[in-house]
């Protein structure tokens, strides 16, 4: 009886996953695509319609970046490519360097499919990002997982971020532990560049092109967790 309930909930799992890959770019696609604009460095900007992800920036294959026209002619350009592209570079090393650096250096192993243990309601409201959606499951030193998630609303832009205790089975807050890490002697999260935590700390792809993009334009983060990044990303 216990073998045919972990079969069928590894059956569920699978259907979950397949079908998020279908219908963030595997096969279906809500974006339209307005204009195409390529960049000097081989990558192309797709110029969308402002309902495609919400208005959300974000990359899609492997040289693609999406955003709406308002972002393009936007004073957040320069910012928003910086951290899209990050996400490429991600991409075209996704199972290599990125990973082992943040194996070796920040304690994370990204998985494409939920760990054992984990209820079901909450995988099943995982929240797709494109631009971590190989590995959509970041556990912390072997013992907290980070994910976005949908609220009641199901919005993308209203999602939050569950971090579940692996150890004890059951939702926490952010860990004392991660925050001396990731953040710069606060505790809450506070703005994207300066002072605080991370803004986007669902998955360290996202933590990375944060910090990346920031430096890029002249503000770097000062969390211990940063200065790793930037000592190996010089």
């Amino acid at each position: 009886m216990l073998l045919r309930f972990l079969i069928v909930f590894a059956v569920a799992l699978a259907i979950v996953w397949a079908w998020q890959k279908f219908s963030e770019g595997y096969g279906l696609d809500e974006c339209t695509v307005l204009q195409t604009i390529r960049l000097d460095d081989g990558a192309r900007v797709e110029i969308v319609d402002d309902g495609c992800k919400e208005g959300l920036p974000h990359t899609t294959g492997p040289q693609t970046i999406r955003m709406t026209r308002g972002i393009w002619e936007g004073a957040r350009r320069d910012e928003v490519l910086s951290h899209e592209r990050v996400h490429l570079a991600q991409k075209s090393h996704s199972g290599g360097e990125w990973a082992d650096f943040y194996n070796r250096a920040w304690g994370y192993r990204c998985y494409g499919v939920p760990p054992a243990g984990v209820p079901a309601e909450l995988v099943g409201r995982l929240r797709p990002n494109p631009d971590t959606s190989d590995s959509p499951w970041a556990v912390w030193r072997g013992r907290w997982l980070f994910f976005p998630a949908f609220g009641e609303e199901g919005s993308l832009r209203d999602a939050e971020v569950i971090v579940w205790d692996l150890q004890n089975h059951r939702q926490v807050a952010i860990p004392d532990e991660w925050r001396d890490t990731f953040c710069e002697g606060v505790s809450a999260t506070t703005t994207t560049t300066g002072a605080g935590c991370p803004h986007q700390y669902e998955h360290p792809h996202e933590i990375s092109a944060e910090w990346l993009a920031a430096r890029m334009h002249g503000v770097a983060p000062k969390a211990a967790a940063a200065h790793k990044l930037f000592a190996w990303k010089k």
